[in-house]
Parts: structure tokens; sequence; C-alpha cells
């Protein structure tokens, strides 16, 4: 993704834990991110903390958009995420979707 012109690029930043109890409010805010038809810049610095269920949605979320054309790019992914990830086995997947880790 080009991140040169910045209001051509829809970024939502996650706020707070994702896990399953957050997964209902998360899941809303992405899939309204992905109906936009923009690329897709998701920061998660300020989220946290993280478990399977959050980084299902981010899947579902990066692969929904993707089966639409969509750009879309992880930021700022925190250390928590990334152990969950290589956990799950999709470290790989992580790194390819990730432009910065925490």
């Amino acid at each position: 993704m080009s991140i040169g012109d910045e209001a051509a690029i829809n970024t939502v930043v996650l706020s707070g834990p994702a896990t399953l109890y957050e997964s209902a409010e998360l899941r809303e805010t992405l899939l309204a991110a992905v109906f936009e038809d923009k690329p897709l810049r998701i920061d998660l610095e300020t989220s946290g903390p993280w478990d399977i269920a959050g980084l299902q949605l981010l899947v579902s979320a990066l692969t929904s958009a993707r089966l639409t054309g969509q750009t879309v790019r992880l930021v700022n992914v925190p250390r928590v995420c990334a152990e969950i990830a290589t956990r799950s086995g999709l470290s790989e997947w992580l790194k390819g979707a990730a432009e910065s880790f925490l």
C-alpha cells in the first residue's frame, strides 16, 4: 500500500482489548472498514490484551477485504498479538500482513 496519499487510505485504530468478550464490537468495526472502498490500514498500537478470538477477527477482516481487491496492512502490531499468532501457526501470515511491529 502506498502511504503517499493519506486521504485515500482508511485508517482504523483498534484500542483496548481484542478478546472474545469484545469480539462483537470489534467485528462490527472491522466490517464497516472493509466495506469502504479504500485501501485499509489497521493500527493496533493501543490494542490489547489479545486472545485467539481477536486474531481470528483480523484474519477474517483481511481475508474479506482482499477477496474484494482491497489492500490491507496492519501497523504497530503488539508483541502479544504476534506471540498468539506464533502459537497458532500464523506467524508467517502476520508477517505478510504487517507493516510494523512494536
